[in-house]
C-alpha cells in the first residue's frame, strides 16, 4: 500500500538557469525541475512603478531613461536652471510654477473671476476696487452700519426693512402723518407734544380744567373746567357717552363780609 504522503506530477531537482535573454531588455530567469517541467520566468520585482520608461533590474531598483532621475524615475532632468518662477516639468524643458503664466511666468491665474473690475493679482488672488471685497470681489462694503436689520447690498448702499429708511436704516416710517407738531420715533410710532395725544397726535389733551384770574386786578384764581363740548367733538371718548356727567363751576368766596 501506498503511503499518504507519495506525490505524483510534482516538479522534482529543481535548478535555475540564466541564458543569453538575461539582459538590459528582459531580466528573465528560468527555473525547471529535472524532467523539465513547471518551468517558470521570473523578473525583478519592485514595489512601485518606475515611471517614464523606466524598467525594474532589481529588488525595487529602477533603472531610468535618459533625462530622468529618482527612485522612481519621476524627477526629470534640466541641462540649464529654470528662470524665476519655473520648475523642470521634462528633461530640458521648463514650464511656470502653478498659479502663473505666459513667457516669463510673471501673469498672476486666478481659478474665479474676479468680478465689478477687480484683477488677478496673484495666484487664485483678486485685488477688489474700492467698495468690494472677498475671494472674486462680489461683497459689498458699507462706511455705515446698515441697522434694523437692513443689509448692505452695494458699496455704501443699504437696503431697509419696509419700517425703515434712510442711509442707514435708522429713519422709521410712519404710516400715518404725525399731527400739531408729533414726531415719528419708531415704525408707526409718533411722538406727541403735552397738548395733543392718539395714533397721529390730533386728538387734544385735556387736564380736567385751569385756573384763570378772576379779574386782571385780582390775585384770585377761578377754576375753569375743560371745554366738554369740543372735548367730546374732537375725541369721541367713553366720557361723552355719560349724558348725566353733570359739571359746575364754582368761585370762592371771598371779601370782608366772609371773613
Amino acid at each position: 500500500m501506498l503511503s499518504p504522503f507519495t506525490k505524483f506530477g510534482t516538479p522534482t531537482a529543481l535548478a535555475a538557469f540564466a541564458n543569453e535573454t538575461l539582459n538590459n531588455e528582459n531580466y528573465f530567469l528560468f527555473v525547471a525541475d529535472r524532467n523539465n517541467n513547471a518551468i517558470r520566468g521570473l523578473t525583478a520585482a519592485c514595489s512601485f512603478s518606475c515611471e517614464n520608461e523606466g524598467y525594474c533590474v532589481g529588488l525595487d531598483k529602477c533603472e531610468c531613461k535618459e533625462g530622468w532621475v529618482g527612485v522612481d524615475c519621476t524627477r526629470p532632468i534640466c541641462s540649464n536652471s529654470c528662470k524665476n518662477r519655473q520648475v523642470c516639468v521634462a528633461p530640458d524643458q521648463c514650464s511656470c510654477i502653478p498659479g502663473y503664466k505666459g513667457d516669463i511666468c510673471n501673469v498672476a491665474t486666478c481659478v474665479q473671476t474676479c468680478e465689478h473690475g477687480g484683477i488677478c493679482s496673484g495666484p487664485d488672488t483678486c485685488t477688489c476696487p474700492t467698495g468690494w471685497f472677498d475671494t472674486n470681489c462680489t461683497t459689498p462694503v458699507c462706511e455705515q452700519t446698515c441697522g434694523n436689520g437692513g443689509n448692505c447690498t452695494s458699496p455704501n448702499t443699504c437696503s431697509c426693512p419696509l419700517e425703515w429708511m434712510g442711509s442707514d436704516c435708522r429713519i422709521p416710517v410712519c404710516e400715518q402723518e404725525c399731527y400739531n407738531g408729533g414726531m415719528c420715533i419708531a415704525p408707526n410710532t409718533c411722538q406727541c407734544p403735552p397738548d395733543w395725544s392718539g395714533f397721529n397726535c390730533s386728538q387734544p389733551v385735556c387736564h380736567q380744567g385751569y385756573f384763570k384770574a378772576l379779574s386782571e386786578k385780582s390775585n384770585m384764581l377761578d377754576y375753569k373746567p375743560c371745554n366738554m363740548v369740543s372735548w367730546c367733538s374732537e375725541t369721541q371718548s367713553f366720557e361723552c357717552q355719560q349724558a348725566e356727567m353733570m359739571y359746575t363751576s364754582t368761585s370762592p368766596r371771598y371779601g370782608s363780609s366772609w371773613r
